[in-house]
């Protein structure tokens, strides 16, 4: 038997165990929770990485910043895109802007860019995308445009009357006035490059990227043509590009599309050109039998493939849709 010195002496060190036992596995308890926190913040921080990694992959080329800006302006979001450029809506002073920024290695193409620059500097015209500033990001050129608050006049056409896209037309006509009186010829004229605001009341003509001063000399090769087969006149194909009569049948083409839905030259590259140089189009009326006879004249006189038998100039082709405008609101 065990004196109860001894028993006491067994109690004391169990005691002590017990406690020992405790303290190690506190220890180990919390060694293991700092362990885990731990793996938590490092896991943490590799996602905040990546989202910043993914922010810079879907800033516009050249562009570094850790933020998204061109230049001075902060980016608000893509609002189109073309073969050599995106546009961008971008803010600065809390007023928006339109950014174009050049997105190509093609020198012939960067070119154009800084000519359009150099074209829309010697532009001021109610009807005109204006311009406000222009420069590099990073090496990347970019431009700074007035920002219109709507459509493209072929994403809005179907729902509008007869006036009203006449009044369109007409605001065009008076920016095409303006730029032939500089000497300057648009070469893409179309309802694409025509810009609406929400409430009608701001018409653009927009994208000078291919247009000509006639006194310059031309940035590309022999044989190379710009513009949009479906609204380019006949003698661009023969390379005749310094008459502004070409104009006018671009916008020719523009107005037989808005009156009747469609183009009226359809088909492959080969098949559109030959029919611009010899083919005569369906009058509109037969396709829409509701265009006023006054109103096809016009636009079968800016569509003759033979210029001398087109409107002269803008001013007359002016005179003539007011005239059609008064006819038809008195109907």
């Amino acid at each position: 038997m065990l004196d109860n010195k001894t028993i006491i002496l067994l109690l004391i060190l169990l005691i002590m165990l017990s406690l020992t036992t405790v303290i190690t596995i506190y220890i180990i308890i919390n060694i293991y929770i700092m362990k885990k926190n731990k793996v938590k913040r490092i896991n943490s921080g590799n996602i905040s990485q990546k989202t910043e990694s993914s922010s810079i992959e879907n800033l516009p080329s050249g562009n570094s910043s850790t933020e998204n800006y061109i230049g001075p302006y902060k980016i608000i979001k893509l609002i189109g895109k073309g073969a050599s450029s995106k546009v961008y809506l971008v803010t600065k002073d809390n007023k928006n802007f339109a950014a174009k920024l050049f997105q190509h290695k093609d020198p012939e193409l960067l070119e154009r860019f800084k000519r359009e620059i150099e074209i829309l500097k010697q532009i001021k015209h109610i009807n005109i995308v204006q311009i406000f500033d222009y420069g590099e990001s990073n090496g990347t050129p970019y431009l700074i445009l007035e920002y219109v608050d709507g459509k493209t006049f072929d994403e809005i056409y179907p729902n509008l009357t007869i006036l009203q896209k006449i009044d369109i037309i007409l605001e065009i006509s008076n920016a095409l006035n303006y730029l032939h009186n500089k000497g300057i010829i648009h070469r893409d004229i179309k309802p694409e490059n025509i810009l609406v605001d929400k409430d009608l009341k701001k018409v653009k003509l927009t994208d000078m990227g291919i247009s000509r001063i006639v006194y310059w000399k031309p940035i590309t090769h022999d044989g190379q043509v710009l513009g949009t087969l479906a609204y380019m006149a006949p003698e661009i194909f023969e390379g005749i590009l310094t008459d502004p009569r070409i104009d006018i049948y671009s916008l020719g083409i523009t107005m037989y599309e808005i009156f009747t839905n469609r183009v009226p030259f359809e088909g492959n590259p080969s098949e559109i050109i030959n029919k611009h140089m010899k083919e005569a189009p369906i009058p509109p009326s037969l396709i829409n039998p509701n265009i006023p006879s006054q109103l096809e004249k016009v636009i079968m006189k800016c569509i003759e493939k033979n210029p001398e038998r087109r409107y002269k100039s803008i001013s007359k082709l002016i005179d003539d849709l007011i005239f059609v405008k008064e006819t038809i609101k008195k109907l």
